[in-house]
């Protein structure tokens, strides 16, 4: 399975997130490389610039700095966990998708989109309310994923 996700990952792995989102992220990120399965990420994108801002920002701690060190050697150097795409991988959304995706998530559904058996794992649920009639399009909400994931 091919699975991309937002900016949650990082927000939920944060040394001031709520233990409970932390404890989430981590179960998915442990279940992703039990599993054969893989991270899609776009180079140029909020989620790696997100990325580089929290390891300036939290750096000075240890426990933090630690997540995203192996969170970093997972996503950003193991080839078998991830795949990095670039703007020429990607495919142009058909206006019907376009008009209703918002600005800030499009680069998630143009991953989407780019190769279509991939599965969007969010905790935006306006964000999958503004998608639901896309029926080829599998959004799932954190909770709901891990659920199945999990089991």
């Amino acid at each position: 399975m091919e699975i991309v996700v937002n900016e949650w990952l990082l927000e939920y792995l944060r040394p001031d997130a709520p233990k409970t989102d932390r404890e989430a992220a981590v179960q998915f990120v442990n279940a992703m490389v039990r599993k054969c399965d893989k991270m899609v990420i776009k180079m140029s994108s909020p989620f790696v610039g997100k990325f580089h801002h929290f390891m300036k920002q939290f750096g000075w701690d240890i426990n933090f700095k630690a997540r995203f060190s192996k969170l970093h050697q997972l996503l950003f150097r193991n080839i078998d966990k991830t795949i990095m795409v670039d703007d020429t991988d990607l495919n142009a959304l058909p206006e019907d998708i376009l008009a209703k995706t918002p600005d800030k998530d499009k680069y998630l559904i143009e991953l989407w989109y780019s190769k279509q058996n991939r599965i969007v794992v969010t905790t935006d649920t306006k964000f999958k309310d503004k998608l639901k009639d896309i029926t080829v399009l599998k959004i799932y909400l954190l909770p709901e994923f891990l659920q199945e994931y999990l089991a």
